[in-house]
C-alpha cells in the first residue's frame, strides 16, 4: 500500500486510523519544515520513531546520562563502538553492562512517545507511507505501542495544551516549591488523587487540614525535582515525562499552590500617574474625562470580543464552547477502533458459543473485552441489535446522535461440514461472515 499527501487533506489521525485498522508493516515519514519523523509500525503497532533534527540514539544517550542511569564516560565509548560496528545503541549498552535493561526500556518508550506526540502538534506537512516486509527496530528494549492509545493521548494533548500553556508558558520556566504546612506525598492509587479545587493550599488552611496532600505520580516526580534552579525542560529529562506530561505536571502543582515561579514574567510598568505633572498644566476635569473614556473604550472592546471570539480558529475557549474539528476527529477514530473491537467480539462469542449474544454485556461477562471497550469516547454505550442471525453496531457522535460512519452489520451463519479424512466422520461447526 503506498499512501501519500499532506496533512492539510488527510488528517494523522486517520493515517494511524489506517494503518492500525488494516495491521500494516511499514514505515510513515511526515517532513515538515523544520523536522522529518519515520514512524515504524508492525501489524499496525508503533515499535520506532526517529527525527531527522536529533538523533534517537544521541538523545537517548543524552537523557541517560542526566538521570544517572549511565555514565558519560561509558556513553563515549558505546558511541566509539557505535561508530566502529553500526550497531544499535542499546545492543552496545547491554551487550558491555553500561545500564540495566530496564532503564533501557524505560529511556527507549519516552523516546519514542516525545517524537511521537510532537507529530499530533503539526498543523501543516507532507506525509508518505511505504509497505514492507518487516520494520528494523529494537524488538529486545521496545513495547510495541497501540494506536488506539496514540490517539487517545493525542486528543487528550490537544485538547488540554491551550489551557497548560497559559500557565507554564516556556520550558525555560524555573519553579521553585511554596512552603506548605501539610505534607506532600505520592498517592498510591490513582483515585486517591485530590481534585485541584479540593486540595489547594488556600482551603486547606481555611479549613485547617494537616492531612497529607496526595498527588500524582508524575505530579510527585516533577515535585521532587524542583528546588528553584532546574528548568522544566531540564526536570522532564530527569524525570522521564514527555513534554506534555511534564508541563501538564506542573500546571496542576501550580494550580494546587505547591510550587511558583522563582522569576516571574516581568509585567508592563504602569503610565505615569498625572498626579506628577504641575496643577496649572492639568485641565480641572481631565481625570474624570480619562476614566470615562477608558471605561467606554473597554466596555466596546468587551462586547467586540464576546462577539467575535467564537470566530476565532485559535480560540479553544469560547462562550457558548465550540466544538473542535480536530479533537472531535481524533475521538471518531478511536470510537471507529473501539466498535471494531466489539464486532470482533461478537464473532469470537459466535465461534464459541454458536450463537450470536444477546446483549454486548455478555461479551464482558465472558471476559472477552473489558467494560471500558462498550462505551465510545464521550460515554455512550454502543448499540447492538439483533435480527435473526444477523447483528447491527451503532455508534453515535459527540451529541449522542447516531453517525452514519460508525455503523457495522454482519451476517453470520452457522453450518456443519465433515472432514473425509476424518475416520470417526467427526463433524464442526464453522462460520461465515457476510459483511
Amino acid at each position: 500500500m503506498a499512501l501519500e499527501g499532506t496533512l492539510r487533506d488527510f488528517s494523522l489521525a486517520d493515517i494511524l486510523q489506517l494503518i492500525s485498522l488494516q495491521h500494516k508493516t511499514g514505515l510513515l515519514t511526515v517532513r515538515g519544515p523544520a523536522d522529518t519523523v519515520t514512524l515504524g509500525f508492525l501489524d499496525g503497532m508503533m515499535v520506532s520513531a526517529e527525527s531527522s533534527a536529533q538523533r534517537l540514539d544521541t538523545r537517548l544517550g543524552t537523557v541517560l546520562v542526566k538521570t544517572r542511569r549511565l555514565t558519560a564516560e561509558a556513553l563515549a565509548r558505546a558511541l566509539e563502538m557505535q561508530a566502529q560496528t553500526l550497531q544499535r545503541l542499546g545492543f552496545i549498552l547491554l551487550k558491555n553492562g553500561f545500564c540495566s535493561a530496564q532503564d533501557l526500556r524505560d529511556g527507549l518508550d519516552i523516546q519514542i512517545k516525545r517524537i511521537a506526540y510532537g507529530l499530533f502538534r503539526w498543523t501543516d506537512g507532507d506525509y508518505v507511507f511505504e509497505q514492507t516486509e518487516h520494520v528494523d527496530y529494537d524488538a529486545e528494549s521496545t513495547t510495541p505501542i497501540a494506536v488506539e492509545r496514540l490517539l487517545m493521548e493525542g486528543a487528550r494533548m490537544i485538547d488540554e495544551w491551550p489551557i497548560v500553556e497559559k500557565v507554564v508558558w516556556s520550558l525555560d520556566i524555573v519553579y521553585q516549591k511554596v512552603p506548605v504546612a501539610q505534607p506532600v506525598i505520592p498517592a498510591e492509587d490513582e483515585e486517591e488523587v485530590e481534585d485541584v479545587e479540593d486540595s489547594t493550599v488556600a482551603k486547606r488552611a481555611r479549613e485547617k487540614r494537616l492531612d497529607p496532600i496526595r498527588v500524582s505520580r508524575a505530579e510527585w516526580s516533577v515535585y521532587e525535582l524542583v528546588d528553584g534552579r532546574r528548568t522544566v525542560a531540564e526536570i522532564n529529562e530527569l524525570a522521564f515525562l514527555s513534554e506534555f506530561d511534564g508541563c501538564k505536571a506542573c500546571f496542576d502543582l501550580v494550580s494546587r499552590g505547591l510550587i511558583e515561579e522563582s522569576m516571574p514574567r516581568a509585567e508592563e510598568l504602569p503610565a505615569e500617574a498625572l498626579v506628577d505633572a504641575p496643577a496649572q498644566v492639568r485641565p480641572a476635569r481631565r481625570p474624570i474625562d480619562v476614566a470615562l473614556l477608558a471605561g467606554l473604550g473597554l466596555a466596546v472592546v468587551a462586547l467586540l470580543a464576546l462577539r467575535f471570539q467564537a470566530r476565532n480558529p485559535l480560540n479553544f475557549l469560547t462562550l457558548p464552547p465550540r466544538r473542535v474539528q480536530l479533537v472531535d476527529g481524533f475521538k471518531k477514530s478511536l470510537s471507529l477502533l473501539r466498535l471494531r473491537r466489539v464486532a470482533e467480539g461478537v464473532d469470537a462469542y459466535t465461534l464459541l458459543s454458536g450463537h450470536l449474544p444477546e446483549t454486548v454485556e455478555a461479551l464482558v461477562s465472558t471476559h472477552i473485552l473489558a467494560p471500558a471497550d462498550l462505551k465510545d469516547p464521550w460515554g455512550a454505550t454502543y448499540r447492538y441489535i439483533v435480527q435473526d442471525k444477523k447483528f447491527y453496531l451503532v455508534g453515535f457522535d459527540q451529541l449522542g446522535q447516531t453517525d452514519p460512519d460508525l455503523l457495522f452489520s454482519r451476517t453470520l451463519v452457522l453450518r456443519d461440514s465433515r472432514r473425509d479424512v476424518d475416520l470417526q466422520h467427526r463433524p464442526s461447526k464453522e462460520i461465515t461472515i457476510v459483511e
